[in-house]
């Protein structure tokens, strides 16, 4: 096993990653919710959205609900509105999520959120001490996201600055679904 501690700052996420399992375990973070859905068997798919895709987008709500249906588990950032979109959409159909924040945890949850807090549906990660999140916070984010996850789903427009960087990783894997947004 090795020890990461990525990044160097105080307050950030340290993990151990197995590189037999490719398993990354939290230590010294913040969590709220079900801790079964980041250890469990469940294939996790890592969510990746613009943040100026359109949220109202009928493939983007086809996709949640489906998720939904399948009872699959999504891990994301969500924080983007169509990663959100996503959020409450999957969870209100049965989906399971994992949701890695840059910022400190919420003090109160709202909606389908408070749903799956009650239903051991979602987990909820703090990856660092802190009111707000930052650029470099939220690529940590997305970066963790990609390496935790076998398959992958974007929801991009043209040059995302934030995405590019993970999405030239994963995009000629076979389970990288992406759907782009229209001019």
């Amino acid at each position: 096993m090795l020890l990461d501690r990525s990044p160097r700052k105080r307050g950030g996420l340290y993990f151990l990653r197995e590189q037999k399992m490719n398993k990354i375990k939290l230590i010294g973070i913040n969590t709220a919710g079900a801790k079964r859905l980041w250890y469990g068997p469940e294939t996790k798919i890592g969510v990746f959205a613009s943040r100026d895709f359109d949220a109202n987008d009928y493939r983007l709500e086809q996709w949640a609900t489906e998720m939904g249906r399948y009872h699959q588990c999504l891990v994301s950032t969500f924080h983007s509105d169509a990663e959100r979109r996503i959020l409450d959409i999957a969870l209100a159909n049965g989906a399971f999520a994992v949701w890695i924040r840059g910022c400190n945890l919420p003090h109160i949850y709202r909606g389908a959120v408070e749903k799956a807090m009650e239903n051991d549906h979602l987990l909820m990660l703090s990856c660092f001490h802190r009111k707000h999140h930052t650029e470099a916070t939220a690529r940590y984010c997305v970066q963790l996201v990609s390496m935790c996850t076998k398959r992958h789903t974007f929801f991009l427009n043209e040059n995302d600055s934030l995405l590019e960087p993970v999405y030239r990783k994963v995009a000629w894997y076979y389970n990288t679904k992406t759907f782009y947004g229209r001019d």
